[in-house]
């Protein structure tokens, strides 16, 4: 029953009694006006403790470790990483410095000085150092008066031109194992390699870095950059994974930084733009400070280290959610701020004055707290779901994603009542008398606020106007959207999930340039796997039919399509280039011998003779019992499906070879080949996990399966959107898209509950279906559009990086909010008009 066009007045609460509906919905949102009423009176208090919890937080920064241990990508017990870890005991580190050297001519004696300066200073001051191979560092079987002997053939000095160079030059070209492995057939480049000991301690890519950082520092020093004194011209390039991994490393970190400190500019001036208010602009930067700060302070005091791979997503997502929160509630106030004296309070004599900008800020936080909170909450659930993909980094980046979103929202949540209390009275508007809200409050009229309020700005106009027109042409509307979205659907299935390095990490990025270069060099390779065969019987390989069938094993492995070809020859290390090397020089250095002796006692000799000798090769590829051999495949590039697939078919062939023994593939490109579609499809479990959550907090908050389908819908088109534009345009699925995603979720879920929460609300007001649509766009199209505008100038940012994949998030980022936005601004109120999923009761 209604008095004067008001609803009845409610009954006396306990603390302030807030206008709201004795509705679920109103009973929820008056405890969170209620929270807000107390927050206000106690104010200093709350900032005293918010000041003081950030403080700690903060103040355990400086105790922050970051761990970038890619074997937190792993789970110990994966294949690959057992059959790596055993092939580390054995043979040590994998890994390598290389540098491609490219000249006229390599066997120049100016080029082949720096070779041996150049490696000389690399074995000294680069970490886990091991060995050099070079031109001027390898050992070569040659005949003499006693057989045979292993030596280097400068061991004895670089000789000028001349005859005796020539005659240097026409032995080591001479030799098959050498000619377009170690130098091309040309002569106008070479390789210069430095074997590395295993790495020491828990963070592998730590050291990693640390081999990375020494090499850059030594090959980049100008006085190997500059010929000089009649130097023929060279041309140094360096590769290797430890060297590779430390320039993208300090790549992406620099370009990553630039852009999250670019992205925070502009939103702090886009904050100026649509708030013009410095608490508008300091409730969200205070937010994004304290919120992250404090998550990350925290968890180092726990002693928690933050993965530096991942550790830009939450802070990402910190940055959106916190414009996001803060929006919603300060329009909210500025929406009833302009709306005072809208409640009648009955109030006392003795309690102290609230002014309209209290009680603005009171109804804000009671309209949006709740959908807020559900937001929060729903984000949270989405990310915990990467608990459950089974990789450590991303348990990490769920859970502290989670725990950041939670930080956002309690800051945002205390902040801007406490901070927006502050303050004069709006110009000619009376204040309201000295009392405190402890009386009996009567409910605001159920009519239009444009028709009670004619103050409401011309946007909350335009919104209210185009509210009317979409619901007019609501049948068209729904058609034409579910139409462009299906539109979209084809492309999905022509996603591919694939890590392609140089498209992965694109063209405009110097150090990129130069990779491709050397996997364009006749010589040139850049990513190795190694094949293990593993007999576990001592002297196995001193089998001439053994070392037979890992020959015929090595030509296999050659007629792989990965496999880098030089001039004819599949560029593959075994140790059988040894033994016909071998062979050969005892047989007067006849070509015809370049094969395995079919004696095994002359096996056995030319091994223990090669070891004798100095040779410094053969432990390399075989371990000193004879069990267990080795085979390194160079590829021509990084394609992590055609890497899986020759990987594949690279175990079946050795075990076709080996059936009785243990064979397997190693390597640290092996392990990325099989960790992006680990990741991938690990996320996409996660992310399936993060749908479903999201539908059970609809169905269980708003008491509909219908409504959780109808809020489910602005969710799953952006990411059909996406998934068809990825398709269509061919751009792979990898773990970095995949990551972000729930990211995008998260944050594209925010429009769609606060949107149906105001419905839902307007409903208990007693308001039909089609004008609690129409002032839930007043109230709130606005702030939907802003905060998209804003979220999209950010990631507007990501998209001018010159670094692909940070490009492909920008882009898609922005497609994916703003189809979001459209679906809430479409989809969701003409679904809940036509279908009328909410319970309309009368709560008065």
């Amino acid at each position: 029953m209604k008095i004067d066009g008001m609803y009845k007045p409610l009954e006396e609460v306990s603390y302030n009694s807030i206008p709201y509906t004795r509705g679920p919905q109103g009973r929820i949102n008056r405890r969170f006006a209620q929270f807000a009423a107390f927050q206000i009176r106690y104010r200093w208090f709350f900032i005293a403790g918010l000041a003081i919890f950030t403080f700690i937080g903060l103040a355990g920064l400086p105790r922050m470790t970051t761990n970038d241990n890619m074997d937190e990508w792993f789970n110990e017990y994966d294949t690959i990483e057992i059959n790596t870890k055993r092939f580390e005991a054995l043979f040590g580190n994998e890994d390598q410095v290389l540098v491609l050297i490219q000249a006229d001519d390599v066997f120049d004696p100016g080029v082949l000085t720096m070779i041996r300066d150049l490696g000389a200073e690399l074995l000294e001051k680069v970490p886990y150092a091991r060995e050099l191979r070079s031109l001027t560092d390898i050992s070569i079987s040659m005949g003499s008066d006693e057989g045979i002997e292993v030596r280097s053939p400068f061991e004895d000095g670089i000789p000028q031109a001349g005859p005796e160079m020539e005659e240097k030059r026409a032995y080591i070209m001479s030799r098959s194992s050498l000619v377009n492995m170690l130098v091309s057939d040309d002569c106008r480049e070479t390789w210069l390699s430095l074997s590395l000991y295993s790495y020491e301690g828990e963070n592998e890519s730590r050291e990693m870095y640390s081999v990375g950082q020494a090499a850059q520092k030594i090959i980049t020093d100008p006085k190997w950059q500059n010929p000089k004194g009649g130097v023929a011209p060279y041309t140094l390039k360096p590769a290797g994974i430890a060297y590779t991994e430390w320039e993208e490393n300090q790549t992406v970190m620099a370009e990553t930084v630039k852009r999250i400190i670019g992205g925070f500019v502009v939103a702090i001036l886009c904050l100026i733009v649509f708030t013009r208010s410095f608490r508008g602009i300091a409730v969200p930067v205070l937010t994004i400070i304290g919120g992250v700060g404090s998550v990350f302070g925290y968890m180092a005091r726990l002693g928690i280290p933050a993965d530096s791979n991942l550790m830009t997503l939450p802070i990402l997502l910190s940055m959106a959610l916190s414009i996001g929160y803060a929006i919603h509630l300060v329009n909210s106030f500025k929406f009833h701020f302009r709306r005072p004296g809208q409640w009648n309070f009955q109030r006392n004599s003795t309690s102290p004055n609230v002014s309209p900008r209290k009680e603005a800020l009171i109804a804000a936080a009671g309209e949006t707290g709740w959908p807020i909170l559900f937001t929060a909450v729903t984000t949270m659930g989405g990310l915990l779901s990467f608990l459950f993909a089974g990789i450590g980094a991303l348990r990490w980046v769920g859970v502290t994603s989670a725990l950041t979103v939670f930080a956002v929202y309690l800051y945002v949540i205390l902040l801007v009542p406490v901070l927006f209390s502050f303050g004069k009275p709006k110009k000619n508007v009376p204040d309201i008398p000295p009392g405190e809200l402890s009386g009996n409050i009567e409910t605001v009229p159920s009519v239009s606020p444009l028709e009670i309020y004619p103050s409401g700005t011309w946007i909350e106009q335009k919104f209210y106007r185009f509210g009317e027109l979409l619901l007019k042409r609501r049948k068209p509307v729904i058609l034409i959207a579910f139409l462009f979205i299906a539109a979209f659907i084809p492309g999905i299935f022509r996603m591919t999930v694939n890590l392609d390095y140089f498209s992965f990490m694109g063209k405009k990025i110097p150090y990129i340039n130069r990779l491709a270069e050397i996997i364009d060099a006749k010589i040139g390779s850049l990513y190795t796997y190694t094949v293990m065969v593993n007999s576990g019987e001592p002297d196995f390989f001193k089998d001439p039919q053994k070392m037979r069938d890992l020959d015929s094993l090595a030509a296999d492995l050659g007629a792989l399509d990965l496999t880098k070809i030089s001039g004819t020859r599949p560029r593959i290390s075994s140790v059988t280039e040894i033994v016909k090397e071998m062979y050969r020089t005892l047989n007067s250095d006849d070509p015809a011998f370049y094969t395995i002796p079919d004696d095994p006692d002359l096996l056995a000799q030319l091994l223990f003779l090669y070891e004798i000798s100095g040779g410094r090769d053969l432990f390399n590829r075989i371990s000193e019992d004879f069990s267990t051999a080795v085979l390194t495949v160079e590829l021509t590039g990084y394609d992590g499906n055609r890497i899986a697939k020759n990987v594949k078919a690279a175990e079946e062939a050795a075990r076709t070879r080996f059936p009785e023994e243990d064979a397997a593939v190693v390597g640290m490109i092996a392990s990325f080949a099989e960790m992006n579609n680990k990741v991938v499809y690990g996320e996409l479990k996660s992310f399936a996990g993060s749908f479903l959550i999201i539908f059970i907090f609809l169905a269980l908050v708003f008491r509909s399966i219908k409504t959780a389908f109808i809020g489910m819908i602005p969710n799953i088109a952006p990411v059909i959107i996406i998934g068809g534009i990825m398709g269509y345009a061919k751009i792979p699925l990898d773990m970095l898209t995949m990551t972000i995603m729930p990211m995008l979720l998260g944050i594209a879920v925010d429009d769609t509950i606060h949107f149906i929460s105001h419905i839902n609300l307007e409903l208990e007001r007693k308001k039909s279906y089609g004008q609690a649509v129409l002032d839930t766009f007043a109230k709130i199209g606005r702030t939907l559009g802003t905060t998209t505008i804003i979220l999209c100038a950010m990631f507007a940012v990501y998209a001018l990086s010159p670094i692909a994949m940070l490009f492909h998030v920008g882009v898609l980022a922005i497609i994916g909010m703003t189809s979001a936005l459209l679906a809430d601004y479409t989809l969701t109120p003409l679904l809940i008009y036509v279908l009328k999923p909410l319970r309309k009761r009368s709560y008065e």
